[in-house]
């Protein structure tokens, strides 16, 4: 048997268990799989590409996916949560030892004077230019340095490319000092930020090699014959405006027989023979979710800290300054150059100050060092000079390409390109040197690639798209082109597996943003913005993203024209569309409350008027959801059956199977739980022989079967079958976590994971439930569930301790749920309630507390915990003293019980017995 110990757990990988002081810790099956991922690294990195490779091999899933895994095992740590650290945008590694302190990469080599090397001993020879000093500490280049080194080792030239100020001919001037005892002959520095043509560029190339020969085409020649048999490196800094005499200055150097060196920095490739480009990466930021700590690891903030200390900024490193640095340096790009001129503004300003103004950036970044070039004493003179060097069509394309977030693809570039006025090779060719010159970033997905703007390059191309007066038409033509494209994919939803089409849109997120507050601003195309919410919103809720889905729906409801009774067209289906994810979202954003019904009643009535089956069904849904969700069993069970009896004369298979899900979740709530329980088995079993397609709209990325379980979950505990509830609801919110659907998870939280362990008083379980719910909840703005996690909060607390505060939260939680309206799990926090009021004998607090749960469940035909409430009273009877009332309860309580306990006796001896419960399809806990 292989266990491994990890500090204070126990890792089993024969039996996939994990124990913490002897007693098992919860874990599912994708954490679990990551954990020994991790283990066989053996303490190295483990990157976030090679754990969703190992443990999403066939399935397309998203990073949030990951993280939550990664939470529940650092959560199964306990305070040595540490032990699972994160190597910010790379991966994850465990330390199987505990560190003396955080891990920083290597630091380079100490400093060194400046060489300024003489050779030869021929006296007329001209002092040549001495290699400037290295810096003190070149921070987050290791790996650079030492690729660098190796490319030289193996190559005549090697050429570090990159953006302006990204730090070139300071790790140049760093790889020559490192370098330099490799060369006999030493090493050569040319500096060539200063000069323009091709004779200025050959006079430096003379000075700097004391050369006495004039500086012509001729001498280039006899330079690099004098030289082949000298054993040196040449390092050529700042090429990219004479790249032509510069290639061949490197060609010359480096010819045949030549023992001779090229270090070349430019924005772009030399493109001569046996060159290696080096394209040097931004330093590494935080993500905007890491902690302090991880902050402080990344080379960025190392590297502002460092600048801004010399410049001697004294703002405080605690929590909150560390995330406003992790925020400037992230918008900064990684860019040394604008984290220099930053770090100096930050010891005048402090740092919570630059970040409020870091949006006029080219303003306040300004007054860097008066020994640097001109062109790096501001970003503004950086990025002029970049754009200087461009032709007319790059330019005008960096310009429009300006308007894009976060990425865009090829043929998005050539679209915006031809609405520029530009032809597709003009726009290819265009790309091609804007990628050259290190202005447009390159990353591979799948069989493609994406390109992006850098931040602060982007804000550069939007100030010269103003300037030029072409703003308007490049936002139009951004938008027009993303609703065209999600046009596309509307029409095509069918055809692919949903988290294909999300993943897709997830990517284009921040550019559908973007076109969206363009469009539905107050001077602008508003069809355009009307059509493209149309088709955007219900990808929101798709995602989970309910507040913006709200907040998108509206705006474009309120611009969008008055729509009479009797008009039809397109305008009916993109209100539809519209008030239907408005409707759908609303419920988890603000709760089930007046605004999520009249929204609903809207939708049912223009579906009907304009025979859209498929939205007068999803309407019916709503209507039925708005009741369940407000604690309104017995209307909820009407409209379930309405919704049945629709679905089944209709012949649509598909709303035929979930039918029996909506009448077994009613008929569990009203007390019937023979009839719920055969449903939802009946359900559960057609769902798994055949997988039903969705309905064929966005907005509707349900797994009814896992919701199905979780409320079958619930029936199980109510007919008295407690371990097998949790363990089915355990096994829910597995495979919830795997779908990664945040809603899914959240409902299998909320409705079956975290009551089932608090009734079971399972305290471990219900914890665990309960962070994930508050983490999930709070993060995607799901207000109902937020709330109903507070009262789960507060229910652990009365388990866990005694005294008048833990009464006094759960109160006050329940109040607060009830402003959200949902109240389909208020009849068992009211009974916690009396119970922890009885408890700190305050019987008549307790008695009102139980009696206002059975007058909920005596108004709305709610009975499903009935059983638990008569016992509860009669709990509370006893402590009062009234203990002939309190026998009645306690018998009416029994009672209950027992006819639940008849009908799942009656049902399992029946002539025909039902489906017995079946978990199918489901990954089984560690």
């Amino acid at each position: 048997m292989t266990t491994i110990r990890i500090g204070q757990l126990e890792v089993s990988l024969d039996h996939r268990e994990v124990r913490h002081d002897g007693r098992k810790v919860p874990v599912g099956s994708r954490a679990f799989d990551i954990l020994a991922l991790l283990i066989a690294a053996d303490g190295d990195l483990v990157s976030k590409e090679e754990i969703m490779r190992g443990v999403w091999p066939t399935t397309v899933v998203e990073k949030n996916n990951l993280q939550v895994h990664i939470s529940a095992l650092r959560r199964a740590f306990g305070d040595e949560r540490e032990r699972i650290a994160t190597v910010p945008g790379r991966g994850y590694r465990l330390i199987l030892q505990a560190d003396a302190g955080p891990v920083f990469d290597a630091a380079s080599e100490p400093p060194a004077a400046s060489a300024n090397v003489s050779f030869g001993s021929d006296p007329a020879r001209p002092a040549r230019q001495p290699l400037p000093a290295r810096v003190p500490e070149l921070i987050g280049r290791q790996d650079a340095l030492d690729g660098a080194k190796g490319a030289l080792r193996a190559h005549r030239t090697v050429t570090l490319v990159g953006t302006g100020g990204i730090g070139k001919t300071r790790l140049a001037v760093e790889v020559a000092h490192a370098v330099q005892q490799d060369f006999a002959d030493g090493v050569v520095f040319v500096p060539l930020a200063a000069v323009y043509d091709a004779q200025s560029a050959l006079d430096a190339l003379a000075f700097a090699m004391g050369s006495r020969l004039s500086a012509s085409r001729t001498a280039l020649a006899q330079i690099a014959a004098e030289w082949r048999e000298r054993e040196a490196l040449v390092v050529l800094d700042n090429c990219e405006q004479v790249l032509e005499i510069v290639a061949a200055m490197a060609e010359a150097l480096t010819g045949a027989g030549s023992r001779m060196r090229v270090l070349a920095t430019s924005r772009e490739a030399l493109r001569v023979r046996d060159e290696i480009v080096y394209q040097l990466p931004p330093l590494s930021v935080p993500t905007a979710n890491d902690p302090g700590a991880d902050v402080l690891r990344t080379a960025a903030v190392r590297f502002f800290l460092a600048r801004a200390q010399a410049d001697g900024a004294q703002f405080p490193l605690d929590e909150t300054s560390l995330l406003l640095t992790g925020e400037v340096c992230r918008r900064l790009d990684g860019i040394p150059l604008a984290l220099e001129l930053a770090a100096s503004r930050a010891a005048v300003l402090g740092i919570g100050l630059l970040a409020e103004h870091l949006d006029d950036r080219f303003r306040i970044l300004t007054g860097g060092r008066r020994t640097a070039l001109p062109r790096h004493q501001t970003l503004k003179a950086t990025l002029d000079w970049s754009y200087r060097l461009l032709s007319r069509d790059e330019q005008k394309l960096l310009r429009w390409l300006g308007t894009f977030v976060n990425g865009f693809t090829l043929d998005a570039a050539c679209a915006m390109a031809a609405r520029a006025g530009l032809s597709r090779m003009e726009a290819l060719d265009a790309v091609s040197g804007l990628v050259s010159r290190s202005l447009l970033t390159t990353d591979f997905e799948g069989s493609s690639y994406r390109y992006r703007l850098l931040e602060t390059t982007r804000a550069y191309a939007l100030q010269q798209l103003d300037d030029n007066g072409e703003r308007t038409p490049a936002a139009g033509a951004h938008a027009t082109l993303f609703l065209e494209l999600l046009e596309t994919a509307q029409k095509r939803w069918a055809e692919r597996p949903v988290v294909e089409w999300l993943t897709e849109f997830t990517r284009e997120l921040g550019n559908v943003r973007t076109a969206l507050d363009w469009t539905l601003g107050e001077r602008s195309d508003h069809a355009t913005g009307i059509a493209l919410a149309a088709v955007t919103v219900p990808y929101l809720y798709d995602l989970s993203l309910v507040d913006e889905c709200c907040s998108r729906a509206r705006a474009a409801l309120r611009i969008m024209p008055k729509q009479e009774p009797d008009d039809a067209g397109v305008d009916v289906e993109t209100r539809l569309r519209l008030v239907s994810a408005l409707a759908a979202a609303l419920v988890y954003a603000e709760g089930p409350l007046a605004e999520t019904r009249e929204a609903w009643t809207l939708v049912l009535n223009d579906a009907v008027r304009a025979g859209h089956a498929d939205y007068a069904s999803r309407a019916r849904w709503g209507v039925w959801n708005w009741h369940q969700y407000g604690g309104r069993a017995r209307d909820a069970l009407m409209l379930a059956r309405r919704f049945g009896d629709l679905a089944r004369s209709s012949g649509h298979p598909t709303l035929s199977v979930l039918a029996d899900r909506v009448e077994g979740i009613a008929l569990h709530y009203t007390g019937d739980q023979c009839r719920a329980r055969e449903l939802l088995e009946r359900m559960i079993a057609a769902y798994e022989a055949k997988p039903l397609s969705r309905w064929h709209t966005t907005g509707f990325r349900v797994d009814h079967g896992i919701v199905a379980r979780a409320t079958l979950a619930r029936v199980l505990w109510v007919q008295g079958q407690r371990s097998e509830a949790y363990d089915l609801a355990a096994r829910c919110f597995d495979s919830a976590v795997e779908y990664d659907h945040e809603i899914v998870t959240c409902y299998v939280l909320v409705e079956a994971l975290v009551p089932i362990a608090l009734l079971n008083h399972d305290r471990a379980a219900a914890r665990h439930g309960i962070d994930v719910l508050h983490e999930l909840s709070t993060r995607f703005g799901f207000t109902i569930w937020s709330a109903c996690c507070a009262c789960y909060e507060a229910w652990l607390m009365t388990l866990m301790e005694t005294g008048a505060a833990a009464v006094e939260r759960l109160a006050a939680s329940i109040a607060a749920l009830r402003a959200t309206g949902f109240l389909a799990q208020l009849s068992p926090l009211l009974g916690q309630l009396a119970v922890a009021m009885t408890n700190e004998s305050r019987g008549d607090d307790a008695l009102d507390a139980i009696e206002q749960a059975l007058r909920h469940a005596d108004d709305n035909g709610e009975r499903w915990y009935y059983a638990e409430l008569c016992r509860i009273k009669g709990g509370v009877l006893r402590a009062l003293g009234r203990h002939d009332e309190a026998q009645r309860w306690l018998a009416a309580s029994l009672e209950c019980e027992q006819r639940n306990g008849a009908e799942r006796t009656a049902a399992r001896n029946a002539s025909n017995p039902r489906t017995p419960l079946r978990v199918v399809s489901v990954q089984s806990r560690a």
